[in-house]
């Protein structure tokens, strides 16, 4: 095969990831290049727009490296590879220590309790979508910028095809650019595009049928050309249902003002999250994450109700970073008010006799001590 470029590293994808691996190889001698699909200066892609939280597991990278290790394999039921997540809790110090040594710079935010660092300056933590001024959008633009000093290349507007491979080994890429079609040989290929949010096709095999009626928080540029390309060659592939998420007013579906904050995340962990019987489905207390995923497999994402009573509002105005107390009723979202459940089922179509057994059945285990026992457990 004829190439058009020569390369020691080629890496798929200009966010953090992408950047990060591509700048290394350059501070350490290496040739590199970096594909983006995005033609803009300020191409659009998740890190861009990110909070800016850096954690491994909800600890911070700076925590002791055992710690980190087997905070990882608690947060992941288990599952995650030994050796992968050993290689992540021992470097995230480093990790920490290289990013802020090219000029990333982090600080503490207000409504965090977990010492969580965080890209500054932070974004305004408001409702919507806010990334302009924030650390996250300015460092990666360092990045590329430290980049091209080293002798790196980015060259935007470019999507990968395939990956190319000799005797059972990659040997480069083949892309699509302003160019045409090109063939790119590279002795090493970093996949970093993201996942495959954007490939409705892929959310309905892998996440829900209902992609739809998900309201996705991402920049909806990932179309999973990484993980095709690697799988065409013979990858294997594990957890493709499961996903990164947070819980949304079901208003978000249709007001850009509630998307991709506020998140009600502290609101459905502190209450019940309900079908239209009135019955419980998933165990709150997980998390939002692990609820968001749980929602997404119901037959109609669209049909859960979070139940909460004045205490847990009123914690809603300080315990999120950007509190759904009072900024989701201030954006246009949703939130019903009544004296008592059967009016309150009343009024958000949810079966009055279904929630009163699911309230009482919950707090009578509650009070003995034994949320455990409930079903989903708690």
């Amino acid at each position: 095969m004829t190439f058009d470029e020569t390369y020691d590293v080629a890496v798929v994808g200009a966010g953090f990831a992408g950047l990060t691996a591509a700048l290394r190889a350059a501070e350490g001698g290496r040739r590199a290049v970096v594909f983006e699909a995005g033609a803009d200066d300020l191409y659009m892609c998740n890190s861009r727009v990110a909070t800016g939280a850096l954690h491994v597991a909800f600890h911070s990278p700076t925590e002791p490296a055992d710690t980190l290790y087997e905070a990882i394999g608690r947060g992941s039921g288990g599952t995650a590879r030994a050796d992968l997540a050993r290689a992540i809790a021992d470097r995230a110090g480093e990790t920490m220590a290289w990013l802020e040594a090219r000029g990333a710079e982090f600080e503490a935010h207000p409504r965090r309790v977990n010492g969580v660092p965080m890209m500054a300056p932070l974004r305004d933590m408001r409702a919507g979508l806010d990334w302009e001024e924030s650390g996250p959008n300015q460092f990666l633009q360092l990045l590329g910028a430290r980049l091209a000093q080293r002798g790196g290349t980015l060259r935007r507007g470019c999507r990968a095809l395939r990956l190319l491979t000799e005797g059972g080994r990659v040997t480069g890429i083949e892309i699509e650019g302003p160019n045409g079609r090109e063939a790119i040989a590279a002795a090493s290929v970093v996949i970093a595009d993201g996942g495959f949010q954007a490939d409705p096709g892929a959310i309905a095999r892998h996440i829900s049928p209902q992609a739809g009626r998900l309201q996705q928080r991402n920049t909806g540029t990932g179309r999973g050309d990484g993980l095709r390309m690697a799988m065409e060659i013979g990858a294997a592939a594990v957890g493709l249902d499961r996903f990164y998420g947070h819980m949304l007013s079901r208003d978000a579906m249709t007001d850009d003002r509630l998307w991709p904050y506020p998140q009600i995340d502290v609101i459905c962990a502190k209450g019940i999250v309900v079908t239209p019987d009135g019955g419980r489905f998933a165990d709150e207390g997980l998390g939002g994450i692990a609820l968001a995923n749980a929602v997404a497999a119901l037959d109609d994402p669209l049909a859960t109700t979070a139940v909460f009573d004045a205490s847990v509002w009123e914690d809603a105005k300080t315990t999120d970073n950007v509190p759904p107390n009072p900024s989701l009723p201030d954006n246009g979202g949703t939130v019903l008010e009544a004296a008592s459940l059967a009016a309150l089922a009343e009024k958000a179509g949810i079966d009055a006799a279904g929630l009163a057994d699911t309230i009482a059945g919950y707090n009578e285990l509650v009070r003995a001590g034994s949320a455990p026992a409930l079903s989903p457990p708690r």
